[in-house]
């Protein structure tokens, strides 16, 4: 009787499980909880790359996160522009070798801004996937985000540095030869650059 019970439940709970993937908005049903620094890539024909990022002491770009501004002549009107970055180099994929997640203002902005359970659409921020088939290709070719969103974790720290960590929910991206659109997961810890405005 028991085990029959155990049988029920088992049906039950794919049933569930089936019908909970039956979602027509969501492409994908690529889980959340890979690990930390990992990306999932998965294409609508059915490719899936890992991409990881580099550590602190490796030779490309970790994943950072810093602040920027610029000028912008607007009708010859100046107008400053700031900028809230993160960026990183992907190892590992034969898809896309960085991705980088940029906020713009007209005011200055803090990681303080950021609390955890923030999410943003792909309409607040700008992304760009590049993948350079060569070292020493000059120009990068770059895709931007279709659509997703993302999340803000919190923040965390490691000795002397602090991160801030972001969840990447189904940002999505034109393959670099436009065969296919590449939905992108996951949880990457941003190291904080102490780097004010000019």
């Amino acid at each position: 009787m028991k085990s029959r019970y155990l049988l029920i439940s088992a049906m039950l709970l794919t049933i569930a499980g089936l019908s909970s993937c039956s979602n027509d908005d969501q492409e994908f049903n690529a889980p959340l909880d890979v690990d930390v620094n990992v990306l999932l890539i998965q294409s609508d024909n059915g490719k899936t790359s890992i991409g990881m990022m580099y550590g602190s002491n490796e030779v490309y770009n970790p994943p950072h996160c810093y602040f920027g501004k610029e000028i912008r002549h607007n009708g010859g009107n100046p107008l400053t522009i700031y900028h809230m970055s993160f960026g990183a180099n992907i190892k590992g994929s034969d898809v896309f070798d960085m991705l980088n997640i940029n906020f713009e203002s007209n005011q200055p902005m803090s990681f303080s801004d950021l609390k955890p359970g923030d999410t943003f659409d792909s309409s607040q921020f700008h992304a760009a996937a590049a993948y350079t088939p060569t070292w020493m290709e000059a120009v990068l070719i770059q895709a931007t985000a279709l659509s997703g969103k993302v999340s803000v974790v919190g923040t965390k720290n490691v000795g002397d540095k602090s991160y801030m960590v972001l969840r990447l929910i189904d940002l999505r991206f034109d393959a670099i030869d436009r065969s296919c659109v590449y939905t992108v997961n996951g949880v990457i810890e941003y190291e904080m650059y102490n780097i004010q405005y000019d």
